[in-house]
């Protein structure tokens, strides 16, 4: 039976009617999605409404393409990552020493120079006071201890390369160290500090001045603070 020229079409989702559609244009609205399979079509004019999806019609309605042998094939075919999984770290591996070693250097060294500092402070030659040219330089502030027989030590205290007024003789460590900031916060700039302590004087001595005077040097009053020797036959 040949197919009819016209057709009056039906579509259901929007309750539109159209007639005297040719047949050419119904297939191309269903070969384009237009026509749905539920829609309705019926020859023009007789209303005899029929389902597109149970004419001959349905052949024309777009269908999903089967799943080809290559389209499996490509699916099952391993995917390329831009990234590599890491292997699990084994126990046995050797770990890498380089960066222990290099902070264990870096920790020595560290050690060593703060106990040279240490140690530079602790053998202080400590020579016989007197006050001499080996000062130099107009703003050094120098520090003298004297060592007294059963007696606590003495100290004097001098600028530059002059030797000690009278009254800065023969002084107590409070005495010293009182007379001693006064002279420093007169000091336009940073002065150096220069200790001159008798030979057999004991070590703790020069240490505990070492430590009144860091005060100074943290104060900013004291560029640096030196230990000196210039022995008296």
């Amino acid at each position: 039976m040949a197919a009819p020229k016209a057709l009056d079409l039906w579509i259901v989702e929007t309750n539109q009617v159209y007639h005297q559609v040719p047949f050419t244009t119904v297939v191309d609205w269903i070969q384009q999605g237009r026509l749905l399979e539920e829609d309705q079509v019926s020859p023009a004019g007789a209303k005899k409404w029929v389902v597109i999806g149970k004419t001959k019609l349905s052949a024309y309605l777009p269908r999903a393409d089967e799943q080809r042998v290559e389209d499996q094939a490509e699916a099952l075919e391993p995917v390329e990552v831009d990234f590599q999984w890491k292997k699990p770290v084994d126990e046995d591996d050797d770990i890498d020493m380089i960066p222990l070693i290099d902070i264990s250097l870096v920790l020595l060294i560290f050690f060593m120079m703060t106990a040279s500092v240490v140690t530079s402070a602790n053998r202080i030659d400590v020579p016989a006071t007197k006050h001499g040219s080996f000062f130099s330089g107009p703003g050094t502030i120098w520090i003298g201890i004297d060592r007294i027989e059963n007696a606590p030590p003495r100290y004097s205290l001098g600028q530059g390369e002059k030797g000690a007024e009278p009254e800065d003789l023969n002084l107590s460590e409070a005495e010293l160290l009182a007379k001693l900031e006064k002279l420093l916060k007169a000091q336009s700039e940073p002065v150096e500090l220069r200790i001159a302590a008798d030979k057999r004087l004991p070590g703790e001595v020069v240490m505990r001045m070492t430590t009144h005077l860091e005060k100074y040097r943290r104060a900013g009053l004291v560029r640096n603070i030196r230990g000196e020797v210039n022995e008296i036959k």
